[in-house]
């Protein structure tokens, strides 16, 4: 960093070296008096030229020229380390010129100028001649403790009796430098010169450089032939010849005489006079007042516009601050030129520059708030208070031409002996009406706002605003003596504060108070990665985070395992908000610790599903049975008294066969009792194969037995199982009373399903099992024999559908 400077710091030496050197061999007259001295000097002082003094002493001397001053001014310079040299050639001392044209009052010092009445001025107010007058009055009343405060008490009773001005040059007396008072009587006035007896201070003035001078022999009879007196004592005629109370500083002198003569023209001002006491009297004050109030503008500025939301609005008011800025700034220029001068008049003409443009920018402000901030076209076109601003400000500064706007006496004090023309009082209406408008634009558009302060404030301020400008222009001595552009600044910014705070123009005051309050971790980053703003529950942002942030700032970033950082990008910076992840973890733990109980309690329900399964289906089989077992028990018993009679019987053969006729009937029994459990149909194919396989078996026993299945279609298993059970108990019978042969025939009559038996023998004494006939009669159906002339039928009647179609 530092060596990158260099460069630029040695150009900077180099060129201050070559302009102290272009700028060196000049005689600077920098005292005000001096340039009859400087003058008469520049012959004996040989590669030196006469010029005016551009910058202060210190700088001229430091350029390397020679400046024409008082020993107040030299040796104190010298002390403090600018220059080495001083050559001190002329005398001069403070004394009292009393006009005799005028006057015939006896005077002979301060205390009978007071006792006389007669008015006194000072010959001038410069800073300088101020502080010499002072000093001089100092010591003069009180050579062993002199005070400021005796010399400005003593003024002030002059002023308050016979009547003392600075600005009294043409006072009957004045007070001022002996060779002055002198050079005027040369010139034919008829000055009496008195030094006062209760004493006054001699000056000597001389030249005070930075190297050594070599003058031309003859320099002390030239500077008596131009009637100045020399450092020596010797002085030309036409001088008073008793200096006997006149005393010079030596020494330590001098820095007691800047502390009683120091700020002289600022308490003249205000102790004697009474005068500039509320607003700046002397130069530094001057700089300081336009210094501090800029700054705290600026400070100002800084504020608002951290405040305002749209930037539109900010724009406007950075125009406002440096219009307010400008004029202070060309204020404090102008303070610092010669009064007489062309160009501190133009300063003064360029105050409007910024004035008339106060109220042109607050107009344009109120009509852009109520239209968007992207918005180009204005409800109003502001073009004709901008051609009149600049029509205003060119008449003013053109006033030299013209005098339209302000009227003053060419060569005369134009600073305050000046009225006001018809061009002032145009520009002047103009400007209020621009301000008229914008107030009531601003309390048009916020009319809606809560505060009523907010619309009272800054009709009290403008109204202050008003009647200070009407006190100024009337030249009431509290506003005439006040600082305009210093007060219309201050009362410029009080108002736009007080509108910014009732709401008139919309600002946002609350960030910290938004943010500090904030249930979300929220910041706020400018575009280094420094935070701006940040909620209460938020953790800093370091700067590797933020860097990983601007990366990839669509994606959201983890930045541990409990907090994920979300990022948007916002003008100069971004917004950053942190969600927290630590309940949404401590849910997912929480749901995966009733996930693993519930898959534990799963597995022992699954497996006690399996074991109820396992204990059901034992259950259901042990039922199952039990219910097969029942069905079957008295067909089994029937079994098994047969089986038990075979060997005792004779026809074993037919038994056999009956036996097997009757395994057949259980074995199929059963495989219908489960197709009942599974809920299927029984086919009829099926059904036919199961009568034929009967049949076959009934033929093997002697029976002569023919079944037709008619129903081919699917069968209930129910009607089913009643249609084999009839045909079983048919072909037993049939074999038990040798009713060969036996025919039988099933088909459906409609809705129901009928099977017909005809025999070969009478039926009359069959008789079914009561099972049998419980079962069809619950179906709603019927068993029945019929008489057929030369034979007979035996015919079961059941419903297709089961009891509902019966």
């Amino acid at each position: 960093m530092r060596i990158r400077w260099l460069p630029v710091l040695l150009l900077c030496l180099l060129l201050t070296g070559c302009s102290a050197a272009a700028s060196g061999g000049y005689l600077i007259p920098e005292a005000e008096g001096s340039g009859a001295y400087s003058e008469v000097l520049l012959p004996f002082l040989s590669g030196y030229t006469l010029q005016d003094g551009e910058d202060t002493l210190y700088a001229e001397v430091a350029r390397g020229n020679a400046v024409a001053c008082f020993d107040v001014q030299a040796i104190p310079a010298m002390t403090r380390g600018v220059g080495r040299y001083w050559y001190p050639h002329v005398t001069a001392t403070v004394v009292l010129a009393v006009d005799r044209t005028r006057t015939d009052a006896v005077i002979t010092g301060w205390n009978s100028l007071r006792e006389s009445g007669v008015s006194a001025g000072m010959s001038s107010f410069s800073v300088v001649r101020n502080m010499l007058a002072m000093g001089a009055l100092s010591y003069g009343l009180d050579w062993e403790d002199p005070t400021k405060q005796d010399a400005l008490d003593y003024l002030e009773d002059l002023h308050r009796n016979g009547g003392f001005e600075l600005d009294g040059a043409d006072a009957p007396v004045l007070i001022c430098l002996d060779y002055e008072a002198a050079a005027w009587n040369q010139n034919g006035e008829n000055y009496e010169i008195i030094v006062p007896e209760e004493g006054t201070l001699s000056y000597r003035m001389g030249l005070l450089s930075d190297v050594p001078l070599m003058l031309e022999p003859g320099l002390d009879e030239a500077l008596l032939s131009a009637g100045l007196p020399l450092a020596g004592g010797e002085r030309p005629s036409g001088f008073p010849t008793d200096y006997r109370s006149t005393h010079t500083l030596e020494g330590k002198d001098y820095d007691r005489f800047l502390t009683l003569a120091g700020d002289s023209s600022r308490d003249l001002r205000r102790q004697v006079f009474h005068t500039r006491l509320y607003t700046t009297a002397d130069m530094r004050e001057h700089i300081l007042s336009a210094l501090l109030i800029a700054t705290v503008i600026l400070l100002w500025k800084g504020t608002v516009t951290h405040r305002m939301i749209r930037r539109d609005v900010r724009r406007v008011v950075d125009v406002l601050g440096w219009l307010m800025v400008g004029w202070l700034m060309l204020r404090l220029f102008k303070y610092q030129l010669p009064q007489e001068s062309t160009l501190c008049r133009l300063c003064w003409y360029g105050y409007y520059l910024f004035q008339l443009a106060l109220p042109v920018a607050l107009l344009y402000l109120t009509e852009i708030l109520d239209r968007g901030e992207g918005e180009k076209q204005l409800v109003r076109p502001l073009w004709p208070p901008l051609a009149v601003y600049i029509l205003s400000v060119l008449l003013v500064l053109t006033n030299d031409l013209h005098q339209l706007v302000f009227r003053f006496t060419p060569g005369g004090n134009w600073a305050s002996d000046y009225q006001y023309g018809p061009g002032f009082w145009a520009v002047m209406a103009f400007s209020l009406l621009f301000l008229a408008f914008a107030l009531w634009n601003l309390l048009r558009k916020g009319r809606g706002s809560p505060s009523r302060r907010g619309r009272v404030l800054p009709l009290l301020f403008c109204g202050g605003l008003l009647a200070y400008l009407a006190a100024y222009i009337q030249r009431v001595p509290l506003a005439w003596e006040s600082d305009i552009t210093v007060n219309i600044c201050i009362l410029s910014v009080l108002f736009f504060e007080t509108v910014l705070h009732g709401g008139l123009i919309p600002v946002n005051i609350q960030y910290q108070r938004l943010f500090a309050s904030a249930p979300i971790g929220l910041t706020l980053l400018d575009e280094d990665g420094r935070t701006v703003l940040s909620s209460h529950g938020a953790r800093p942002i370091s700067r590797s985070v933020w860097q990983r942030l601007r990366t990839d700032i669509q994606q959201p970033l983890l930045r541990d395992r409990d907090t994920q950082l979300h990022a948007v990008p916002v003008r100069s910076g971004m917004a950053v908000w942190q969600e927290d992840l630590s309940q949404t973890n401590r849910l997912r733990r929480e749901i995966q610790d009733v996930q693993t109980r519930l898959e534990a309690a799963n597995a022992l329900l699954r497996e006690e599903g399996e074991v109820k399964k396992r204990l059901l289906a034992a259950e259901t089989n042990r039922a199952l049975f039990e219910q097969l077992d029942r069905d079957m028990e008295r067909r089994i018993t029937s079994l098994v008294r047969l089986i038990e009679a075979l060997p005792e019987t004779e026809q074993s053969k037919g038994l056999t066969a009956y036996i097997t006729l009757c395994l057949c009937h259980i074995k199929r029994r059963c495989n219908l009792f489960f197709l009942a459990r599974q809920g299927e149909p029984l086919p009829g194919d099926e059904l036919s194969m199961y009568l034929d396989e009967l049949a076959e078996l009934a033929r093997y026993a002697g029976l002569q037995a023919l079944i037709r299945c008619g129903q081919r279609n699917g069968l209930e298993i129910r009607s089913a199982s009643l249609c084999y059970d009839f045909a079983f108990e048919t072909i037993a019978w049939a074999l038990k009373e040798k009713a060969s042969p036996l025919m039988g025939y099933l088909e459906t009559e409609g809705a129901c399903l009928v099977f017909r038996f005809l025999p070969g023998g009478d039926p009359g004494r069959w008789q079914l099992s009561e099972e049998l006939t419980a079962a069809v009669t619950a179906m709603g159906g019927q068993i029945s024999c019929k008489d057929l002339d030369d034979a007979f039928g035996i015919c079961m009647t059941i419903p297709l559908g089961g009891e509902a179609c019966g």
